[in-house]
């Protein structure tokens, strides 16, 4: 007898049971499949949060006192000069990405080019600044002031007020307690007054709050700054946060060039005490003073008079010492001191002498080209920044997207330079075509053209050509000559000519025959 025989019910039930089960492991194993999981955000060591913390209370003081020292010593202000002049010296050039670029997009950043800020700079100018702090700070901000705007889609769109150079003693990063940006400090673009210290919306349109990245001190109130407001780089030493500026690496050496400065002043300008001193060794020194006299005298009256002193030889007891108050130049090697620790700073910048006048630095063509090389690399690597970093955000700021802006090469090509190298490609192409490749302009635009120092040449293989038919060849052969015929022909014509036989000119005679006259 089986269950299911009293209780009909229950084998129905259990299977019911059975397949809940297996849907609510289902639903359950759904469930699980959608959630996520994330690694934590690790902001900043301990240590080097709280260092950075500590440090901006003497932040300012430290960069001001490091612009001061730029400023200050020639050695430093003259090679990162010499940087700037070359980035910027031949200016800004536009360049279309895509063939028929709209020349409107550029309109409102051309204006911006000649005046870009309430203080009349233009974009160079504040640029130029921008590039002094990141070669002395190792520090470099951009601000960016926009105008926000809410259309009626009810979307935020944003209009580049002006261009600024900020000072970097000023400007600092909002982190929090963990060592992260963004989350100490929240604010609305529209309602920037009202500052929240937790994340949310704004309390009179409803949108997110936003969190703060920089912070800038503006007598002595504090201003809070987005991302997208601050363009920020460093060059040295780029960190999350800040750079480490390179005078610190010479701090020695330039306050050692001060002290040098200094010293020269107070020894050519300022020198209070005689040159040298005169020690006589005498018992009548009243006497030595009256001929000091009398010989002075006669100096003024003839600038030719030759004293005559005497000098008693009795005791030989009388000696003259010259005693020296100050060193010379050559005693203390000031200048080979002096110039080495000129290039150990210029070498920091990777400036080489000929930038800065040596007049060693002129000793060989392959010394002053190696020199530009380097100054070359150092000029390119700086526009790189520009041209990936700092051009790009703000042509983003204007939605410039079918044009790119570029700084120029400062060392342009010389024409014959030009020449030499359209020559060289000319002639490798000939060469090339001459040996049966396909030779053609990879970078011309329709039929138009482009100039020879600038054509750049495509080099292909030709198409196989079909083999031929050689037996076409041989049909064309004519079928009645005798190869032994020919042979003795040759054999005789060779017999004739070494026994001097010539054939007559003019028309064999009647019944002569054909191997006769050869």
């Amino acid at each position: 007898m089986k269950l299911s025989d009293y209780l009909p019910e229950v084998p129905v039930l259990a299977q019911q049971i059975t397949d809940l089960n297996s849907q609510i492991n289902m639903l359950q194993l759904m469930k699980a499949s959608n959630e996520t999981g994330h690694t934590p955000s690790i902001g900043l060591d301990n240590i080097v949060n709280s260092m950075l913390q500590n440090q901006m209370a003497y932040r300012q003081q430290l960069l001001l006192d490091l612009q001061t020292i730029a400023m200050t010593v020639e050695e430093i202000r003259g090679p990162v000069g010499h940087i700037t002049s070359e980035v910027f010296r031949r200016g800004f050039e536009w360049k279309a990405t895509i063939d028929g670029a709209d020349k409107e997009q550029l309109y409102e950043f051309n204006k911006f080019m000649d005046n870009c800020n309430s203080f009349d700079q233009s974009l160079e100018e504040v640029l130029r600044q921008f590039h002094f702090d990141l070669n002395i700070l190792d520090d470099a901000f951009l601000y960016i002031a926009k105008t926000y705007h809410v259309n009626d889609e009810n979307t935020i769109t944003s209009k580049v007020d002006e261009i600024r150079r900020l000072n970097p003693s000023m400007v600092e990063y909002d982190l929090d307690k963990n060592g992260l940006p963004k989350r100490s400090h929240y604010l609305c673009v529209i309602h920037r007054k009202k500052v929240s210290l937790e994340s949310g919306n704004c309390e009179e349109c409803g949108r997110p709050l936003e969190g703060a990245m920089y912070k800038y001190t503006h007598r002595n109130n504090v201003i809070f700054l987005l991302d997208n407001e601050i363009i920020h780089i460093s060059k040295f030493s780029p960190s999350e946060t800040y750079g480490w500026s390179p005078i610190l690496t010479i701090f020695e050496k330039s306050l050692t060039l001060i002290g040098m400065d200094r010293q020269l002043h107070n020894y050519f300008y300022n020198r209070k005490l005689p040159g040298s001193m005169l020690m006589v060794h005498t018992d009548d020194p009243e006497s030595l003073r009256r001929e000091r006299a009398n010989i002075a005298a006669q100096m003024r009256l003839d600038p030719n008079f030759v004293p005559m002193v005497a000098v008693s030889s009795q005791n030989n007891r009388g000696r003259v010492d010259l005693v020296r108050m100050f060193h010379t130049l050559q005693e203390m090697d000031y200048l080979p001191v002096r110039t080495e620790i000129r290039e150990r700073i210029a070498a920091m910048w990777g400036v080489s002498p000929a930038w800065q006048g040596a007049a060693d630095a002129y000793g060989g063509l392959s010394t002053q080209t190696q020199q530009l090389v380097v100054m070359s690399r150092v000029v390119e690597g700086d526009q790189r920044l520009f041209h990936t970093k700092i051009l790009p955000q703000l042509l983003a700021c204007f939605n410039i997207t079918e044009w790119e802006l570029t700084l120029k090469v400062p060392e342009e090509k010389a024409e014959a330079t030009r020449i030499s190298f359209a020559q060289q490609r000319v002639s490798m192409a000939s060469q090339l075509n001459g040996m049966g490749f396909t030779v053609t302009i990879a970078n011309a635009k329709n039929d138009i053209g482009v100039p020879v120092e600038d054509a750049q040449f495509m080099v292909a293989n030709k198409p196989e050509e079909e083999p031929q038919d050689m037996t076409s060849f041989f049909n064309e052969m004519p079928a009645d000559r005798d190869i032994d015929e020919w042979a003795a022909a040759r054999e005789k014509k060779g017999e004739d000519r070494a026994y001097g036989f010539q054939r007559l000119s003019g028309r064999p005679p009647k019944g002569a025959k054909k191997q006769d006259i050869k």
